[in-house]
């Protein structure tokens, strides 16, 4: 399962819409509709803004002082939504204020109720980010551990595209490289880019 959409599920859970319903007055039916358009646009400006080594460096520090492992529902039920504003803020920069107008749009809501549900999801999604990262760098040194010595082939090749340093690392990070290898380089940065794949190795790769 990718991790947007581990994310959408935690986040439209009955638990969360209805703690999310409670603090914002959006109908839940709502509330799901617009968690599915946010999210994947949220990732995918995530991982743009990560593609650069500053802005790997300024996320992984952010996820550092978000690892709250309460459930998601309990988490956006006590959201400081002033942090979580000031997330958003960082996330869209200045494409914000259209980003907010075309969600409202899609899910036929205010810009101010669209804005008041990004911050109370924002804390739990930095959260959840720190946790996804912590568990991908986790799996990829038990992979590097149990690699044959000997090394070689396709695997060796794969490995060092995957664990990578964060020294000479290309911003496009391993789903370009991989794209490169097996066609459909486009098609697979865009879909990298949005399930969140490629931001979990540009943040891998900082390490």
């Amino acid at each position: 399962m990718s991790l947007l959409s581990t994310l959408i599920g935690s986040m439209s859970t009955d638990e969360s819409a209805e703690a999310i319903s409670r603090k914002t007055g959006i109908p839940k039916l709502a509330v799901g509709a617009l968690i599915a358009a946010a999210l994947p646009m949220l990732i995918k400006k995530l991982t743009s803004n990560a593609s650069s080594q500053q802005g790997a460096a300024s996320l992984l520090g952010a996820l550092t002082q978000h690892t709250d492992t309460a459930p998601v529902a309990n988490q956006i039920a006590n959201a400081d939504t002033a942090d979580g504003n000031a997330i958003i803020g960082h996330i869209l920069g200045s494409d914000q204020a259209a980003t907010v107008n075309q969600l409202a749009a899609q899910a036929n809501l205010s810009e101010e109720q669209v804005s008041s549900v990004l911050g109370n999801i924002a804390p739990a999604l930095m959260s959840s980010l720190s946790a996804a990262n912590t568990e991908n760098v986790q799996a990829n040194v038990q992979a590097l551990e149990e690699k044959p010595a000997s090394g070689g082939g396709l695997g060796s090749l794969l490995g060092g595209i995957l664990g990578g340093g964060s020294s000479g690392g290309s911003s496009s990070g391993a789903a370009s490289l991989l794209g490169s290898l097996f066609g459909g380089k486009q098609e697979k940065e865009e879909e990298a880019a949005v399930d969140g794949s490629s931001l979990l190795n540009l943040l891998m790769n900082m390490k």
